[in-house]
């Protein structure tokens, strides 16, 4: 499989963008239909929940849920339930329990993604500017993640 078109923008241009998506309205329409079921089964647990009058017994489970679900949506959606996690007066204490686990404790992504993005920043290969690169993540958040690194002149690096 190809890369992504949009990954070769050196700087963020919001017409390339609309034009790429201009012609591909069922990436957005997908990503739309994906968002709404996500919140809408969500949703519904919390109200079936209700109805069947469990409500206290599932509020870890609701919780965790909701964690997972934005998780699963990416990094716009996580950078909310962090800013969430900070609103004691918005959100119940069970929620604000979970969302803080988007703080530090996010899954890493794919290193090849991660390495296909270093590449693309430094125009050369991992290969070629280090001579030794963990496998994987030393630490991960919701915008990127850090690998241990020696660059060839022996000084070590995060990147």
């Amino acid at each position: 499989m190809g890369q992504h078109p949009l990954h070769n923008l050196r700087r963020y241009n919001a017409g390339e963008i609309a034009q790429y998506y201009r012609y591909r309205p069922w990436k957005s329409f997908w990503r739309t239909f994906r968002i709404v079921l996500a919140f809408l089964s969500f949703f519904l647990g919390l109200k079936l929940d209700d109805w069947r009058n469990v409500e206290a017994t599932t509020r870890l489970k609701r919780a965790e849920q909701l964690r997972e679900t934005l998780t699963r949506l990416g990094p716009t959606f996580i950078k909310v339930g962090q800013a969430l996690s900070t609103r004691p007066d918005l959100i119940r204490k069970d929620f604000l329990d979970e969302l803080v686990k988007l703080q530090d404790q996010l899954p890493p992504f794919p290193t090849e993604a991660a390495f296909t993005i270093i590449e693309t920043e430094l125009e050369r290969s991992v290969d070629e500017v280090f001579s030794q690169i963990s496998p994987d993540p030393v630490a991960a958040a919701s915008l990127g993640q850090v690998y241990q690194a020696r660059l060839y002149s022996g000084e070590e690096v995060g990147c």
